[in-house]
């Protein structure tokens, strides 16, 4: 090969730049991986790639240097100055990519670099072994401190070798730091006195030298070529991987099929199947669904579709999820294939169902709700229409759950709704729909039976099973169950007329004694009729002031001298005439226009009582509905403030259930009350099961024989025997007793004879709205 000088030199710059440029980029995709023995083998490529680049410049150039001489080298030294080129580089290397790289860092690397390259330079030199050669000091110390420059200046760079701008600047100063080392040093070189040749084993020619730098060219192309494959793999690689993670970001769950076989699936996919990413490859895919809903998916593996479609998903661990879906064509690997997006809706399908459990059932029973009853009643009255087969609803209401509540607290109550509701839904089939109405009350609509059969037969099973004792936290309570019936068509044709028919005879059943059951009649309903045209009646007679108060007078047992008055409301209907107390006062209080009722009647007494002398005293009844008003006291209390009206003269007549309803709230008013001087009465004593209880709570003023035990006086010997007790039991308690309902003399007398303090009734006089002028007469 016949090259001039400066082609030598020219070739020797082109390889160690092409070296160069080569070891960075190395370095560069070194830089890029994490630690361990990987990157530790791209670094020791990296200074192969540096060291045989340094090694082959050096003899190239050298050939320029010795033109027209037969150079000989010696094999060991040449050797040894390539192996100098390669490991000398490789700490420099390994500096700068593992600590942090700071100035100092930096520097030392650059010097490392520079040292490798003087020593492999000077190390080559003296494996010249046909001439004597020698420096000049002063080009040594220059070539050395150039390369030095060059060296520092090109590992400053390495962080911008990523990119190729980078990679080209850092390669140029290597091959400056290379050429300066060279030429400069070989500027002060001078070859003299030629020496006796060794061995020819022991040397090398020109030519080997120049094959062995072609051959460590060539290598250096075969690392430059790994290293662009292994970069254009790994940009590859990060590609793949970037479009995984943006798959694995997306919320829908991706699965890529052909011919529904699994070809690939996301992150997200495992989350709603359960089946890893990694081992999706060659599933099939129409598993992943039920067998119910199977049928759903394999259409959209078999053709996709734009619609959106439910599936339910059966994960390899049993449990279930609910997901959308919806597929599309695409192109996977060059062939056509098809993707699902799968999103899972458990939570939100879940939440759905508990939004719609919250509106159509009782969060305590588990039961139906009212709106439920009402969506159903509707349906199976429809539906009775149709098959003509009349449908039964069943009001079951419980009795005697207020005195638990008062007994055992509100938390056992709620309990025991929980056992009823457990119950009651054992005793009915499965297209019987049970709902809890409210409170205590339940209904049960019976659609598809034989009536009124079926309907009898399962209020009879209810009213047995609602007797046997319940047991709850070890304590056993034993309740009952009234239940009205009324069958469809036979009864109503409307779900409002139904359930009104039902609640008339859960009405009449609960006036029959409680525990058992009632079918509505006519009868019942022609009643209610009239009822609901009193309870009419009766708000615009309170509302247009067409009631009146009338007084029966309380006489003095014994000087028969009357003490007082008790007033007593009378309504004179327009049309209907004179209608008894027995008969609109539980309307009123049915209706709550006792309340209204209640104030009307204390103050027409009071203005009344004011014109009577000072020492008669006004009775007046409260109801134990008006018990129920909080401010009940304060009204009364206003009533008679307003009118002047001495509390001492009023006395308030109270029954026993006032006390059992709400016993703390009436002891509170009637406290109150008390506090202002009212008397307290208790009526009708010795008709209630805890009269006794009650005379302890509370300190009455005076209590009052009820007449069912005055009526027998002259008849029955235990009615006596109960008044006289009364009596005995009022005189220890340092309590008037008066007696009611005497209608007759003999009455009177055994009233006198037993000590009886006030007597009241027919025979001392009936009741009327002028009393005075009954007292004068």
């Amino acid at each position: 090969m016949s090259l001039t000088q400066s082609g030598w030199i020219a070739l020797a710059i082109a390889i160690g730049f092409w070296s160069s440029f080569s070891a960075v980029a190395v370095l560069s995709h070194a830089s890029a991986l994490a630690g361990g023995w990987i990157r530790r083998g791209w670094l020791c490529l990296a200074a192969l790639a540096f060291g045989f680049g340094v090694w082959t410049t050096h003899f190239v150039a050298m050939v320029a240097e010795t033109s027209g001489r037969d150079v000989s080298y010696a094999l060991r030294p040449t050797v040894l100055s390539l192996v100098i080129a390669v490991i000398g580089v490789l700490p420099a290397f390994a500096m700068v990519l593992s600590a942090p790289r700071s100035v100092r860092v930096r520097i030392g690397a650059g010097a490392l670099v520079a040292a490798a390259v003087s020593a492999m330079h000077f190390t080559g030199m003296s494996a010249i072994w046909s001439a004597r050669v020698s420096y000049r000091p002063m080009n040594v110390v220059g070539a050395v401190a150039l390369g030095l420059m060059f060296a520092v200046l090109a590992l400053w760079q390495i962080n911008k070798i990523h990119r190729v701008r980078g990679q080209i600047k850092t390669a140029v100063l290597l091959m400056c730091c290379i050429a300066a080392i060279h030429f400069v040093a070989m500027a002060g070189t001078t070859f003299s006195q030629v020496l006796t040749p060794l061995g020819s084993d022991q040397l090398i020619g020109r030519d080997v030298t120049l094959a062995s730098a072609g051959a460590c060219v060539l290598a250096v192309a075969i690392i430059f070529t790994i290293t662009l494959m292994r970069q254009r793999w790994r940009r590859i690689h990060l590609e793949a991987e970037r479009l995984r993670q943006l798959a694995d970001c997306t919320i829908e769950g991706l699965l890529i099929h052909r011919r529904g076989r699994a070809l690939w699936g996301n992150s997200a996919l495992y989350a709603v199947t359960g089946i890893p990413a990694g081992t999706i490859a060659g599933y099939d895919a129409a598993l992943i669904a039920t067998q119910e809903t199977r049928g759903v998916l394999e259409r959209h593996l078999e053709a996709p579709s734009d619609s959106v479609d439910e599936i339910v998903v059966l994960r390899p661990d049993g449990t279930e999820r609910i997901a959308e879906i919806l597929s599309r064509s695409i192109q996977y690997d060059g062939l056509d294939a098809g993707i699902i997006a799968v999103r899972d809706i458990t939570d939100s399908r879940r939440a759905e169902a508990q939004i719609s459990r919250l509106a159509y059932y009782d969060p305590l029973t588990g039961l139906g709700n009212r709106t439920l009853f009402n969506e159903r009643i509707d349906h199976a009255i429809n539906d009775a229409v149709v098959s003509r087969r009349p449908l039964a609803l069943l009001v079951i209401d419980l009795d005697r759950i207020k005195s638990v509540n008062e007994l055992y607290g509100h938390p056992f109550g709620d309990q025991l709704f929980q056992y009823v509701a457990a119950r009651l839904s054992r005793t009915v089939r499965r297209n019987d729909t049970v709902v809890r109405l409210g409170g205590d009350e339940f209904a049960i609509i019976q659609p598809y039976a034989e009536q009124p059969g079926a309907a009898a037969g399962l209020a009879m099973r209810i009213v047995q099973a609602m007797a046997r004792p319940f047991e709850i936290n070890d304590v056993k309570v034993s309740i009952g169950a009234s239940i009205g019936v009324a069958l469809s068509g036979e009864n109503a044709s409307t779900p409002k007329a139904l359930l009104q028919a039902a609640d008339l005879a859960l009405g009449r059943a609960k006036r029959d004694g409680r525990n058992t059951f009632c079918f509505f009649e006519a009868a019942m309903d022609i009643k209610f009729r009239e009822r609901r045209l009193l309870e009419h009646d009766l708000r615009q007679a309170l509302e247009r002031a067409q009631l009146t108060v009338d007084y029966q007078p309380l006489v003095e047992c014994f000087s028969m001298r009357v003490s007082g008055f008790e007033a007593l409301v009378r309504w004179q209907h327009d049309s209907l005439g004179s209608i008894a107390p027995d008969d609109f006062i539980p309307i009123a209080e049915e209706t709550f226009l006792i309340m209204q009722l209640g104030r009307f009647v204390l103050q027409q007494a009071c203005e009344t009582a004011l014109t009577w002398p000072d020492d008669f005293t006004l009775a007046v009844n409260i109801s134990p509905i008006q018990f129920s008003d909080p401010n009940l006291a304060d009204d009364i209390i206003e009533i008679i403030d307003r009118l002047a009206f001495p509390a001492a003269r009023l006395e308030l007549e109270v029954t026993e259930s006032v006390l059992i309803e709400d016993a703390d709230r009436a002891l509170v008013a009637l406290g109150k009350l008390k506090a202002r001087g009212v008397r307290i009465v208790l009526d009708d004593f010795g008709t209630g099961y805890s009269s006794l209880s009650m005379l302890g709570r509370f300190p009455f003023d005076k209590l009052k024989i009820d007449r069912s035990f005055v009526q027998d006086l002259s008849e029955n010997g235990d009615s006596e025997a109960i008044v006289r007790a009364i009596l005995a039991l009022g005189n220890s308690l340092n309590m008037v007793v008066a007696a009611e309902g005497v209608e007759n003399l003999a009455q009177l007398e055994v009233l006198k004879a037993a000590g009886c303090h006030l007597v009241q009734g027919f025979l001392l006089g009936c009741p009327t709205a002028r009393p005075l002028d009954a007292v004068a007469a």
